[in-house]
Formats: structure tokens, C-alpha cells, sequence
């Protein structure tokens, strides 16, 4: 039988790059067994041991570059894949969100990102970045030097709003932020709240009809760099800043402390996405189970092709459920 048969293709300048949502799909079925079932560290290796699985059975040679800090399986520079295939920068996150599938709580995904090598930007290592995240609209309309309340306003302007009172702001609920969130209270916003999710916050910023209208605040430098790559693929607008935790971070910073780095800067121009859905939310449906397969939403997303498509998989049941 040709090793081949049923895999789908899109051409990247003269290689080829395999379709990567059976890798998030695969990812989001192994790990939504554990929905409710409080235990977050079974749910966050079953979609890691999910998703390297998915990726030999592509044939993608990648290499992690980006990826969530201490996973054993899928971890930082870890080469997965045959090495005669083409060569893959990868960004992984099998399930973020694991905390989210142990308490059976929406909003948790699977996210993968491909570029060529060398795609990712180097910034220097610094753990955080803050950041405001917003959809295709409010393009040209950020401003991270402005204060927060004018980029509100402009958001507000770029969606033919009444006003900053008719926006939803995305938020982690994290000490971090308590400043911020009486700041976005004080502009009239309305506030939700996500206890994980800093790639999935970004995203229903930039995603039409989820009825977020924006993201703010502090998160990871992996997580931004991830997003940004969704964001620039939805054509949503993204800007952060490096936020040094102490002083050595400041000296790793140098002269970029203070920058601003816009979606451009912080992904590359090809780049091709897929995010599937976990336990569910505002952006995805959850994975459902039935006596005969299984069912999943994805978003797959590419720079390249300018296209996002949503896509419904069933999955036949081959075995027995765990």
C-alpha cells in the first residue's frame, strides 16, 4: 500500500508541506478522555504522546522551536519525523489548557505551527511580553505606546461600535494583571476573564463572532510568538513588549526593552496553522464522543494561501474507548 494514501499536501516554495490538522486532532482525541477527571498531567501527555504520533504518521521531519516549558515528549529542539522528509520549524502546544481539561472547564485547544527553518524570530530570553491582541478591523489601529483607553476607543471605532462599552476584553486572571483589569473597567469595557489560555485569548481576539473584541496583558514570549503566527494568518493585528521580570532579564533585553514588535515582526510571512478544539468554548466545539467515533472542530489557517477554513472531522472508533 503506497505509505502516501490519504495524506493531503500544499505546496511551500519548492517543498511541500503535509496537512497538519490530523497532528491538533489527534492531540485534542487524546486528551479530552480526560475531561473532568482532574487530572491535568495525564491529559497534557496523552495529547503530547498523541501528537508526536500524528506527526511521524504524516511524515513531517520538524524540528521544536517553540513549545510549552518542561514537556518530556514534545520538548524544545526534539526532532520528530523521518529525516529524508523536508524539514520543519515547528510550534507545538499538544493541549494548552491542561488545568482547563482536568476540572472539565471550555476554552482549552491544541495548537500547531509550521514555518521553514529559520522561520521563528530569535528575540532575546526574556520570559514575558506584554501585549494587545485584535481582529482584522483594527488593523493599523493599535498603538502599544498609547494608552490603553485610546486603543480601546480605536477598536471600538474600527467595528462601528457605539463605543468602548460595547467591547469585550479578553484577560488571564493572574495577580499580574489586577492593575490592568480596573484599568479596562474604568474605560467602560466589559471583562472576560480566562483562568488559561494565552494563545486561545489571542485568538478570539482576532477570530470574527466570537464576541471578543480584544486581548491585553502579560504573558508568555513562546506563547506570543505562537499566536502571532494564528494572528497573522486570521489578518488580525498583535503588538508586545518585552517584560523583563528582574534586572538580569533587563541585561538579556539590552536595547530591545522598550520596543515595540508588531505581527510582522513576530512571525514569518509563510506560515501554516491548525487549532483544534479540547473541551470547547467560544472559538471551538469540544471534542464529542459517540458509540461509533468521534467528532472535532478545527481552525487551519495559512499566511501563504490566505485562507482560513473551519473544519468538522468524524473520526471512526477502531477500538475500544479507555
Amino acid at each position: 500500500m503506497d505509505e502516501d494514501a490519504g495524506r493531503t499536501y500544499v505546496e511551500v516554495g519548492t517543498s511541500v508541506m503535509p496537512d497538519l490538522v490530523p497532528a491538533t486532532e489527534a492531540a485534542a482525541l487524546g486528551s479530552a478522555r480526560g475531561i473532568g477527571r482532574g487530572d491535568s498531567e495525564r491529559a497534557r501527555e496523552a495529547a503530547a504522546a498523541a501528537m508526536l504520533h500524528a506527526l511521524e504518521l504524516l511524515g513531517i521531519c520538524g524540528r521544536v522551536v517553540l513549545g510549552p516549558r518542561g514537556d518530556r515528549i514534545l520538548s524544545h529542539g526534539a526532532t520528530v519525523g523521518r529525516p529524508e522528509d523536508p524539514h520543519w520549524d515547528l510550534g507545538v502546544y499538544p493541549v494548552e489548557g491542561a488545568s482547563l481539561v482536568g476540572k472539565g472547564l471550555p476554552g482549552a485547544i491544541s495548537v500547531l505551527v509550521a514555518v521553514e527553518p529559520g522561520g521563528f524570530p530569535v528575540l532575546p530570553a526574556v520570559w514575558y511580553v506584554e501585549k494587545i491582541v485584535a481582529g482584522p478591523a483594527a488593523r493599523g489601529a493599535l498603538d502599544l505606546d498609547d494608552p490603553l483607553a485610546d486603543n480601546l476607543r480605536r477598536i471600538a471605532f474600527s467595528r462601528d461600535a457605539r463605543g468602548v462599552s460595547d467591547l469585550t476584553v479578553a484577560i488571564l486572571d493572574r495577580p499580574r494583571h489586577h492593575g490592568l483589569i480596573e484599568e479596562v473597567r474604568d474605560t467602560g469595557a466589559r471583562i472576560l476573564l480566562l483562568e488559561e489560555g494565552e494563545i486561545a485569548g489571542a485568538l478570539l481576539a482576532a477570530t470574527r463572532g466570537t464576541g471578543v473584541d480584544a486581548m491585553v496583558g502579560i504573558g508568555g514570549l513562546q506563547e506570543t510568538l505562537m499566536a502571532a503566527c494564528a494572528v497573522r494568518c486570521l489578518g488580525g493585528e498583535l503588538q508586545a513588549r518585552l517584560w523583563p521580570r528582574n534586572e538580569e532579564e533587563r541585561l538579556l533585553a539590552g536595547d530591545q526593552v522598550g520596543k515595540v514588535y508588531t505581527v510582522a515582526d513576530l512571525s514569518p510571512d509563510q506560515v501554516d496553522c491548525s487549532v483544534t478544539g479540547v473541551s470547547g468554548g467560544q472559538l471551538l466545539r469540544p471534542v464529542w464522543y459517540g458509540s461509533q467515533g468521534a467528532e472535532t472542530e478545527s481552525l487551519v489557517m495559512s499566511s501563504r494561501l490566505r485562507t482560513v477554513r473551519r473544519i468538522q472531522t468524524w473520526h471512526h472508533a477502531t477500538g475500544k474507548s479507555r
